[in-house]
């Protein structure tokens, strides 16, 4: 394995909600890098009563859409779970359709079907150029997402003609740990790769980052990779000067795009003293 095929003299800093790294980093590890924790986001299921009652009066309903959309794994994991609770004999007469291929992986696991997925590309425009949902005209159709979220998919689907509804299965919320313990992280291992899976841990780092109150740490001149060209831009506006577009969230992008930080930092010569990519 040559330098540029492996990942040795990364150290990279994961970023992912706890219980969800963990694939990620074991990738990193076996192909000869560092991985490091300091989860930005938690995830969990709903738990505001109005907004569980609201949600379960819908799933009893699921039957009568026509398609079934996951924009994430955890849309799954969530959506199964109320799904489960609520709807005893699933939807067979329905298209469901994930964000991506990891996401079309578990829903196939738990529908029992093809699941159809954007064959590059793990975003909503890539997903909203799906030909399945390129006539959609008086079609009922479902979205499994978090609380918030973008607003894209949903308003290209209206601007054809469909009826969209939001099921949203879980929350997020900002990590509880300080930037003092992020910054401490990143300077005692070295880390040289920042990994970033939406805008909203993008912002939380650097929200944690101004609040340490460390101007001597140059965090924006570390590569940062990200997930799709919309945080890209943000990470340009916060002041990021070394940005990776992946093209997706998921394991395999993130490693695809690792591995063109090595190959970039091998070509030139970053590793002659191990590699320092800040």
């Amino acid at each position: 394995m040559t330098y540029s095929e492996s990942l040795g003299g990364l150290k990279v800093l994961i970023t992912r909600p706890e219980k969800q790294s963990e694939t990620l980093a074991s990738m990193v590890r076996d192909l000869g890098g560092d991985a490091f924790d300091f989860p930005l986001l938690k995830v969990d299921s709903i738990k505001d009563e109005l907004r569980i009652s609201k949600l379960e009066e819908k799933l009893k309903k699921l039957s009568s859409y026509h398609k079934l959309i996951f924009v994430s794994k955890n849309a799954v994991t969530y959506g199964a779970e109320v799904i489960s609770k609520n709807c005893p004999n699933l939807p067979t007469e329905v298209d469901v359709i994930a964000i991506g291929s990891s996401t079309a992986k578990v829903a196939s696991e738990f529908f029992g079907c093809e699941v159809m997925h954007p064959m590059s590309g793990s975003v909503s425009e890539d997903l909203i150029a799906l030909p399945c949902l390129a006539n959609v005209k008086q079609k009922r159709i479902a979205i499994f997402r978090g609380t918030g979220g973008r607003e894209f998919l949903a308003g290209s689907l209206i601007d054809r003609g469909a009826e969209v509804e939001y099921f949203e299965v879980y929350e997020r919320s900002p990590t509880e740990r300080g930037g003092h313990e992020l910054l401490e992280i990143i300077s005692e291992h070295d880390v040289n790769v920042l990994t970033i899976t939406s805008g909203d841990s993008l912002r939380v780092l650097n929200k944690l980052f101004l609040e340490s109150g460390n101007g001597s740490f140059d965090l924006f001149s570390i590569p940062i990779i990200v997930p799709s060209a919309r945080v890209s831009l943000l990470a340009e506006e916060l002041g990021f000067q070394k940005i990776k577009l992946a093209q997706g969230a998921d394991t395999r992008a993130t490693v695809s795009a690792l591995h063109e930080v090595a190959s970039e930092a091998d070509k030139s010569d970053y590793n002659q003293r191990g590699i320092d990519l800040r």
